[in-house]
């Protein structure tokens, strides 16, 4: 026998339901919230359940529940890919990120994704913007934000590397 069925089993017979029953409590205790604590609570509360395997079925539903959705977000947002191309041409420049956000009203994590992805398809021409600054012996930060249009933030970044790069 299969050490999960056994599992299974002895679950079973310690609670007093068939596993169509206690998928049915999980599925019931399930429809109204996501949140592994909720679910846990409802099976116990309503459903008779032992504390001791309450939990490990939440948590498991909950895990299958928040991958669902992402499952969902992600296909969601696939389907609109061409759209978002065109935004993130129309954003174009040092503030992409702030515009995908405020115009176009895009997640946080997927507005620095994107920007990311376009920073590293133009990693040669930065490479050669970060040479051009540097040998001009003035900030690097400065030049590569005044005649480059850098983020700050990035262009901060390359001159903190650089500088601890000359200490060692």
């Amino acid at each position: 026998m299969k050490p999960w069925l056994a599992t299974a089993l002895l679950l079973a017979v310690a609670c007093g339901k068939s596993e169509r029953e206690r998928r049915g409590d999980i599925a019931r205790c399930s429809a109204n919230s996501s949140d592994a604590l909720e679910i846990e609570l409802c099976l116990e509360a309503n459903r008779g359940w032992k504390e001791a395997e309450a939990g490990p079925a939440a948590a498991k539903r909950a895990h299958e529940l928040d991958s669902l959705e992402a499952l969902r977000a992600d296909s969601v947002w696939a389907a609109g890919a061409p759209r978002r191309r065109s935004e993130i041409r129309e954003c174009a420049g040092p503030q992409l990120v702030r515009c995908l956000l405020v115009q176009f009203g895009w997640p946080e994590e997927r507005a620095k994704a994107a920007s990311d992805s376009v920073w590293r398809a133009h990693a040669a021409t930065h490479q050669r913007e970060i040479v051009a600054c540097a040998r001009q012996r003035e900030n690097v930060s400065s030049c590569l934000m005044l005649r480059y249009q850098w983020a700050s933030d990035r262009a901060l970044a390359v001159a903190d590397s650089i500088a601890r790069a000359k200490m060692r």
